[in-house]
């Protein structure tokens, strides 16, 4: 005997108490559309199948009227076929395009490898260098997220991460995927985000250039004649060292970059209230501004590249650092000298004074109570706003934390070494973290000898010695 599509009754005549019949005693097929499976139902095929039902119920006539007979039958072959619930735009659109009813199947029923979603073939995009697809969904949400969001090195396969775009070698790949991938863009995406695309993909260009500089003020970039320093912005109207990239300073004037640096030092002002630091990536040399406060991580905005801000060292995840075999064991890090911030922000101010009087070096005077170096907030706001710390006479118009910071500044300036105020257990330590082999102590020998000759070995491999300074 018959039975409901909803419930398991059986009966020779409508189920007045199926919750999908109306009081007058009809089906109403809007119950059935957004029926959903509950202990009472039969099974998951029941609800396929009674929204299959639906949709040709619910299919305008016209659409099946005005195609050929076998094209008909397929139309209603696919709208009623078991497990399967397809819309009728999708199915028109398949037998429209295919001659038979295994083919227009295989065009409905795509699998997207990324949201598993099944979409037809018509929404699916295929990638331009390699053979991965992925449907029309995946693609504007994971390249509108990329553009507006990621350096144009990043605009690559979601799955497998092709092609290699980043260096020199292969230029003249990367620019063909770039021409095609600008064309599904333009196609897929709104026009403000494939705008956003193209200054991307201009500087990026730009940036390859060895003449182009960009200017140290604003964010206007020039191509400069290569045999003159000084670069003058004609947006800002402000000048830039086009070999250092630092802001142009009239004692610049007729000397080397490393010149004009050694005067920096020697001359340095107390930037107390300055907002921004200069940063450059080691690996792809982009020079950018970074606000003063947070941590020592940071990625290139270009690149992608990883590296600390006191010391410029690479961090790499585990055994990709090539360091030492204990690297393996470790997660992302970065091998920092010790002269680097990541140490010296442990010791103490008293410390840090111990080390600059070592050099002769003055760590200057201001007269705040409160401190007022600039900081980018936390709140999302982007606002720089003084950090307003208490400033004790003994910190110079610094709260602690930048007062540590602008000493290890001075620190690193004039080259100290943090060695020759390392106790014994600090340089076996540090000895011990460069895998260096350990002297092994002489009979009778007094502790500080011991000491200044391990200080003195480490010193000799770990600040001077360039072979080992990449890690340094």
């Amino acid at each position: 005997r018959p039975r409901c599509y909803v419930c398991p009754s059986v009966s020779m005549v409508i189920n007045p108490y199926c919750p999908c019949v109306d009081p007058s005693g009809n089906i109403s097929l809007d119950g059935l559309k957004n029926w959903t499976h509950d202990s009472r139902s039969q099974s998951v095929s029941v609800s396929l199948r009674c929204s299959q039902v639906v949709s040709v119920l619910l299919c305008p006539p016209q659409m099946v009227s005005r195609l050929p007979p076998d094209q008909a039958t397929m139309f209603l072959s696919l709208m009623r076929m078991k497990g399967r619930s397809f819309s009728p735009s999708d199915v028109m659109e398949a037998v429209q395009l295919n001659r038979d009813l295994p083919s227009a199947l295989r065009f409905l029923t795509h699998s997207c490898p990324i949201c598993q979603d099944q979409v037809t073939f018509s929404k699916i995009i295929t990638m331009t260098h390699c053979s991965c697809f992925l449907c029309q969904t995946c693609f504007k949400t994971f390249f509108s997220a990329a553009i507006k969001e990621r350096s144009i090195d990043q605009l690559v396969c979601p799955q497998c991460g092709r092609p290699e775009v980043r260096g020199q070698g292969g230029m003249e790949e990367s620019m063909d995927y770039f021409n095609l991938l600008d064309t599904q863009i333009r196609h897929f995406l709104p026009p403000q985000v494939h705008e956003l695309f193209q200054r991307k993909l201009r500087d990026r260009a730009l940036q390859e250039m060895p003449n182009f500089c960009w200017c140290a003020h604003c964010s206007f970039g020039m191509l400069h004649e290569a045999d003159r320093l000084r670069m003058d912005c004609p947006s800002c109207k402000k000048s830039t060292c086009s070999q250092c990239r630092s802001p142009w300073s009239t004692q610049h004037q007729g000397l080397s970059c490393d010149q004009f640096r050694v005067w920096q030092q020697q001359n340095q002002l107390d930037h107390h209230t300055s907002t921004l630091t200069g940063s450059q990536c080691p690996n792809c040399q982009f020079i950018f501004s970074l606000s003063k406060g947070g941590c020592l991580h940071f990625t290139c905005s270009q690149c992608q590249h990883q590296f600390c801000g006191g010391c410029s060292q690479t961090f790499t995840l585990g055994a990709a650092c090539g360091f030492s075999a204990d690297c393996g064991t470790k997660g992302l890090h970065a091998h920092h000298p010790r002269d680097c911030l990541y140490h010296l922000r442990d010791w103490s101010v008293t410390r840090l004074h111990l080390l600059l009087q070592v050099t002769n070096t003055s760590n200057g005077s201001l007269p705040d109570t409160i401190c007022l170096v600039l900081e980018l907030r936390d709140d999302g706001s982007r606002r720089e706003e003084p950090c307003g710390q208490p400033a004790l006479p003994e910190y110079r118009g610094y709260c602690q934390l930048h007062y540590k910071e602008r000493l290890v500044e001075l620190i690193n300036r004039c080259r100290a070494d943090p060695a020759v105020l390392f106790s014994l257990t600090e340089i076996m330590a540090e000895l011990q973290r460069w895998h260096v082999a350990m002297p092994t102590r002489k009979p009778d020998e007094p502790e500080p000898l011991y000491a200044q000759r391990l200080r003195t070995k480490e010193t000799v491999v770990h600040f001077n010695d360039l072979s080992v300074n990449k890690y340094f």
